[in-house]
């Protein structure tokens, strides 16, 4: 097992007396992964529409409405 991932498990599971810092541990690492999927996915969102925008005016595909 590596270093990291003890250090990081040793701090998720939860002893009877420490049952509250678990749980905030868990609250915050949600948290984190929900961060960072929001933020991928926002740049890969503004990425698409930023070419398709580029492609728009520089002619490229021009759209008739």
């Amino acid at each position: 097992m590596s270093w990291e991932l003890f250090v990081g498990l040793r701090y998720l599971r939860s002893r009877r007396n420490d049952a509250f810092v678990s749980v905030i541990t868990l609250i915050s690492t949600l948290g984190v992964m929900l961060g960072v999927m929001v933020l991928t996915m926002t740049l890969a969102i503004m990425t698409g529409f930023e070419e398709d925008l580029r492609a728009r005016i520089l002619g490229l595909h021009p759209t008739f409405a």
